[in-house]
């Protein structure tokens, strides 16, 4: 009989020292706390890649104890130069998700990255004025649900706020509008920052070729729960058949944006059946049980959610313990 071992997945983001670049203000994990978090984990855990895990969710094998696997959202150009040096020398694998949008000859810019170096250059009041003087209070007819994207609890409040109004209350198209103007103004072409942000497909090529694997992030990583099914579908329609063919992979994961459980809807996950993909992690704070947590939403702890940034040191177990949702 199978146990129900649990897993910890592991969520990061940015990895690169935030306080040598431009954009202080980016809330990033240095590569020297990355190293640092790796050695934890594989002196507590047994870190293992994503094909293991998704056997455990079909019950075909189960999961050795105090399992983790390591997940990477976004697509940053930090994962190619600081992430995958590192897994590979240490003969690990990840996973990688990737907006599609972003990883062309022509890649786009997403809001939500425009908004995050806008905050890091502006601060949140600032910014929150620059965009209520230029499209006025938000109309959209939606809540201020504070729990929308989920709890996080290493972001200030306002901070949380401007992200609100830009990416839950605001309608897309004004947001986008007014993102775009401020971000012309204050920082530069949106066209050319995205090439130095995103992983581009040779990069891909070479980190799958290397033992990593890709999943999709959307098409542009809007809100779900804000779209219509057709729309919804046209963000993840094309996202398995195209990391097949520039990967080689047969099963393709998926991650949603932001992950809060309000951030998609129960046709998201039908649709993710439908569209072929072979799991999907949320941003719930708990580790997963392959066996009670249905494949398409799989919870995840983020890095400062755990040593160095947690104590850890004499029961991890209990540390984590201490912070995960019911």
């Amino acid at each position: 009989m199978i146990q129900d071992r649990s897993c910890l997945a592991v969520m990061y983001h940015y990895v690169r020292d935030s306080a040598a670049t431009p954009f202080p203000g980016i809330r990033a994990l240095t590569p020297a706390l990355f190293v640092e978090q790796l050695d934890w984990l594989q002196a507590h855990h047994t870190l293992v890649d994503l094909a293991t895990l998704e056997r455990a969710l079909a019950g075909d094998v189960e999961l050795p104890a105090h399992a983790a696997v390591l997940t990477f959202d976004d697509g940053f150009v930090d994962h190619y130069d600081t992430v995958f040096p590192e897994l590979r020398r240490r003969g690990l694998s990840g996973v990688f998700f990737v907006s599609g949008s972003t990883c062309g000859p022509e890649p786009r810019l997403l809001s939500v990255h425009k908004t995050q170096f806008l905050l890091a250059r502006l601060g949140a009041q600032a910014f929150a004025d620059a965009v209520i003087a230029a499209c006025g209070p938000a109309q959209s007819g939606l809540p201020n649900d504070a729990a929308v994207f989920g709890r996080d609890r290493w972001e200030a409040a306002d901070d949380q706020m401007v992200k609100r109004l830009i990416n839950y209350q605001l309608p897309f198209e004004q947001a986008e509008q007014v993102l775009d103007a401020l971000f012309a103004r204050l920082i530069g072409t949106a066209a050319d920052f995205a090439r130095t942000l995103y992983l581009d497909e040779p990069m891909l090529r070479e980190m799958a070729g290397g033992g990593m694997v890709f999943g999709y992030h959307t098409r542009t990583h809007r809100m779900l729960s804000r779209l219509s099914v057709e729309e919804q579908r046209t963000e993840l329609a094309s996202g398995v058949d195209w990391l097949r063919t520039l990967t080689g992979q047969v099963r393709v994961p998926f991650c949603y944006p932001w992950g809060g459980r309000q951030t998609y809807t129960a046709d998201t996950v039908r649709l993710l059946g439908e569209c072929g993909y072979s799991m999907a992690f949320n941003t719930v704070r708990r580790r997963l049980s392959p066996v009670r947590d249905h494949r398409y939403e799989l919870p995840r702890l983020d890095t400062r959610d755990l040593p160095p940034h947690t104590a850890g040191d004499g029961d991890p177990v209990a540390a984590l313990e201490a912070i995960e949702e019911a």
